[in-house]
């Protein structure tokens, strides 16, 4: 089944930034602090808020499906507007927490990681494994994790719509433990890039809650937030053919400089038979959609997915 094609969304809005914009933003969180840096962010995602339509409409369709399903008493207390606009620039505060972890600054930042237990075993052994994330959060936390373990972890990403912002992010810390495969939509080089970064036994993390733009992906319908959703199947097929253990790796923001990361065993690395495959992808899916359900009622604010994400599916 081919993927939806994902709208504009505000991310591909925001690479018409500059790089000048982007080091403007740098140089007001390292010498003026997060304080004065987030009440500049306050223009700017308002700029954006206004001329973004597609993206608005995206994120209000998001809260009432959440509303209706959480029976969340504080959302539904608050109008569209509040609640997208809050969404908009809780955006924006990650995009300057993403880049303050890639300037190093992991000092300015207090992270607990719990479900540790899950990955120790997989770093002590030496065997690569798949680390499975979404846009929920901020997938960059894994810095703390490579640093502190001392291996490498890549992330498979869609990178063309981010171009600035991703070069920066390499020109802050070249020598990041955190690498980028980039993916694109009509080469199947990031599959071979995988197997051999999984083969040094390097951690391969993958984003499973977005179909890249193309068509090229495969998709499953399961039940998000009470609607069926599109995920694609690539992250969940993957490590059923090379065998890998699949680990849930989600990082929420909690505070002003303060994140919580989750880890939980999704699946080991037992073989699965040929005609069990497609069974067993779907059973991931839906069990990683429950959980990435569990972890959006946590942080609502946090899910960044800015197009209609059950294209398709009826409207509440």
């Amino acid at each position: 089944m081919p993927a939806p094609q994902p709208q504009a969304t505000w991310a591909t809005m925001a690479e018409l930034g500059s790089r000048l914009g982007i080091r403007f933003m740098v140089w007001c969180y390292l010498r003026l602090g997060r304080r004065v840096t987030g009440a500049l962010l306050y223009p700017i995602v308002a700029y954006f808020f206004v001329f973004a339509g597609e993206a608005r409409r995206a994120s209000r369709l998001y809260f009432e499906r959440l509303t209706r399903l959480a029976g969340d008493d504080q959302l539904a207390r608050r109008s569209a507007l509040v609640n997208s606009f809050r969404h908009f620039h809780t955006f924006a505060e990650m995009i300057v927490d993403r880049l303050c972890f890639w300037a190093g600054r992991y000092d300015d930042f207090e992270v607990s990681i719990h479900g540790r237990e899950n990955m120790d075993p997989l770093i002590d052994s030496g065997r690569g494994a798949i680390l499975l994330g979404a846009h929920l959060g901020s997938f960059d936390v894994l810095r703390v994790i490579a640093r502190d373990a001392n291996v490498p972890v890549n992330v498979v990403m869609f990178t063309a719509n981010a171009r600035r912002i991703n070069d920066m992010l390499t020109e802050l810390d070249p020598t990041s433990s955190l690498r980028i495969i980039e993916v694109d939509p009509s080469s199947v080089r990031a599959s071979f890039e995988i197997k051999s970064r999984i083969d040094r036994g390097e951690f391969v993390a993958l984003l499973a809650d977005r179909a890249t733009t193309g068509g090229r992906d495969r998709v499953a319908r399961s039940s998000f937030l009470g609607f069926p959703a599109p995920f694609p199947e690539g992250p969940f097929l993957i490590p059923i053919l090379l065998r890998l253990p699949v680990v849930l790796c989600l990082a929420l923001k909690r505070g002003p400089g303060r994140y919580d990361v989750f880890l939980e065993t999704l699946a080991g690395a037992e073989r699965v038979p040929p005609a069990r495959r497609e069974a067993v992808t779907q059973e991931r899916i839906a069990a990683f959609a429950a959980r990435l359900e569990h972890y959006v009622a946590l942080e609502p604010y946090q899910w960044f997915n800015f197009y209609d994400f059950w294209a398709g599916t009826e409207s509440p």
